[in-house]
C-alpha cells in the first residue's frame, strides 16, 4: 500500500536488477513500493472542474466546417484568410502555423505572408542584428503586405501577428486593415460598436461612419427593438474581437450568463475581474461584460477601474468631479440615445484600491498578465468562482480548482474558432451587399 510518508520524498532510484523502486526520504530506511507504482505520483484531487477549450470550440468549429460545406456545394468559393507575419519569432511563428491548422481543419485557405525570406542565411542575419535595429525600417513591410492584402480580391480576411511594436504603432497597424476583411475585429469601426453597444450593421454600411445605424431603422414590426440576440431583418451582427469574444463564449458554456434574463441583461447581479487592460483584449473585454450587464472590476499595473452598465437617467453632473455638464453635452447625450450612439457602459474610479479586494468579491475572475512571475493567490478566489486566464502565461497558481468551480487554463482554440466564424460573416456580409447593388 501507498504510504503517507512518502510525501517526504526527496529522490528516488529505479533499480536496473531487480525492477523495484526505492524512495529515499529524509528519515527512515528505504521503503519498497510495487512496481507498477513506480511513476505514479499522488495526484492532487480538486473539485473544481478543469474545463477544455477544445470542447468548448467543438460546436463552433463543426458549425464552420458545415458552412464550408455549403458553400462548397454550391460552388461558391472558399474563404481565404491571410496571416501576416512580421518578425521570425517562434511564439508568432508557432500561432501562425497552430492557425492554419486549425483552417485545415474546416476547410479554410489560410496563408502566411512574412516580412522575411524564410531562409536560415536571412533568420540568422535577423537574429544577430542589434534588437534596438530590429524593427528598423518594418513598419513599412508590415504596412505593405496589410495594403496589399486589402486590394488583393482573393484575399477574404487579414490577421496580424501582434504584438509588433507595441502601443501607437501597433494601433496605426489596425486601424489600416479593410474593415470588410478585419477577421480580428480590431479596426475602430467595430471598436467603436463594440464599446457603444451596437450590435448590428447594414452589411453595406460595413467600415462607414459611427453612428450609421439608428434605433428607427432597428425596430421590428411590433415596435419593439431586437433583442433576442438574433438580427433585425435587413441587418447583420456586427464584427468582435476574437479573443474577447472567446472569453464571453467560455462563460456562456458554463453557465455564467443566464438564458432566463433579457438578451443585453445576462450577467446582471455578476462581478467580474478583468486583470488586463490592454486596448486588444482587456478593455473590450470589460466593455462586452459591462454591456452584459456585468460589474466588471478592471485591474491595470497602475489603476483599477469600474465598468457598469449605464443608467437610463443619465445624471446631469460628472459623477467624479460633480461638475455639471454643460447644455450642449445634455442635449447631446439626449439626442444620442435616441439613436442608439452613446455608450451602454459607463467607466469610473473603483471603490477598490487593490487587487485583492475586487478578486474576493467576484464570481468570475480572468487573468490576462503576460509575466510568468504573476500569479492570482488561490487564497483571494471566491468559493465557486470561474476561473479564465487568456495569458500565454499561467495567471493562477495550481491549486485554483481547489475554490473555484471551473477553471479554463487557455481559451487560444476558442479563439481562433471565433476568428474563422468572424471570416465566414465578413464575407457573407460582402456577398449580400454585393447583391443588393
Amino acid at each position: 500500500m501507498y504510504n503517507k510518508s512518502c510525501a517526504f520524498i526527496v529522490r528516488w532510484r529505479l533499480s536496473g536488477t531487480s525492477g523495484v523502486t526505492w524512495l529515499y526520504r529524509k528519515s527512515d530506511a528505504p521503503t519498497i513500493l510495487h512496481p507498477t507504482m513506480a511513476s505514479e505520483q499522488p495526484k492532487p484531487q480538486y473539485p473544481g472542474k478543469l474545463l477544455q477549450a477544445a470542447a468548448i470550440a467543438k460546436p463552433f468549429q463543426e458549425g464552420i466546417s458545415s458552412e464550408i460545406q455549403e458553400r462548397t456545394a454550391k460552388s461558391l468559393p472558399v474563404p481565404k484568410l491571410v496571416g501576416i507575419l512580421a518578425k521570425p519569432s517562434p511564439p508568432s511563428i508557432a500561432y501562425a502555423e497552430w492557425t492554419g491548422k486549425a483552417c485545415e481543419a474546416v476547410g479554410i485557405k489560410f496563408e502566411i505572408w512574412k516580412t522575411w525570406e524564410d531562409t536560415e542565411a536571412s533568420i540568422e542575419e535577423l537574429q544577430n542584428t542589434p534588437e534596438s535595429l530590429q524593427n528598423f525600417g518594418l513598419e513599412a513591410d508590415v504596412e505593405d503586405l496589410i495594403l496589399a492584402a486589402n486590394r488583393d480580391k482573393s484575399v477574404d480576411g487579414i490577421m496580424v501577428y501582434y504584438p509588433i511594436f507595441g502601443g501607437r504603432q501597433d494601433t496605426y497597424l489596425q486601424q489600416i486593415v479593410d474593415p470588410r476583411k478585419d477577421v480580428e475585429g480590431l479596426n475602430f469601426f467595430y471598436c467603436w460598436n463594440m464599446y457603444h453597444n451596437v450590435r448590428w450593421l447594414k452589411p453595406n454600411h460595413v467600415g462607414s461612419a459611427p453612428g450609421t445605424t439608428t434605433e428607427s431603422e432597428l425596430q421590428h414590426r411590433d415596435g419593439n427593438v431586437a433583442d433576442d440576440g438574433n438580427a433585425p431583418p435587413g441587418f447583420c451582427k456586427s464584427i468582435l474581437p476574437c479573443t474577447p469574444l472567446a472569453v464571453v463564449k467560455a462563460l456562456e458554456a458554463v453557465g455564467v450568463y443566464d438564458p432566463q434574463l433579457p438578451y443585453g441583461d445576462r450577467l446582471k447581479g455578476k462581478t467580474v475581474t478583468v486583470v488586463n487592460r490592454s486596448e486588444v483584449v482587456g478593455r473590450p473585454l470589460a466593455a462586452l461584460l459591462a454591456n452584459d450587464g456585468a460589474r466588471v472590476l478592471s485591474v491595470d499595473i497602475d489603476s483599477i477601474l469600474e465598468f457598469s452598465k449605464r443608467r437610463e437617467d443619465e445624471p446631469e453632473s460628472n459623477e467624479l468631479s460633480g461638475l455639471p455638464k454643460s447644455r450642449k453635452v445634455v442635449e447631446a447625450h439626449k439626442e444620442n440615445s435616441s439613436v442608439r450612439l452613446r455608450s451602454s457602459h459607463l467607466v469610473r474610479a473603483c471603490v477598490y484600491n487593490d487587487s485583492e479586494s475586487c478578486i474576493r468579491e467576484s464570481d468570475v475572475v480572468i487573468g490576462g498578465v503576460p509575466a510568468a512571475s504573476f500569479k492570482i493567490p488561490t487564497a483571494w478566489i471566491k468559493e465557486n468562482a470561474v476561473c479564465i486566464n487568456f495569458s500565454s502565461e499561467k495567471n493562477f497558481e495550481s491549486d485554483v480548482r481547489s475554490r473555484a468551480s471551473a477553471y479554463l487554463p487557455t481559451v487560444g482554440k476558442i479563439t481562433v474558432s471565433m476568428l474563422q466564424r468572424n471570416l465566414l460573416r465578413l464575407v457573407e456580409y460582402k456577398e449580400t451587399a454585393a447583391a443588393a447593388q
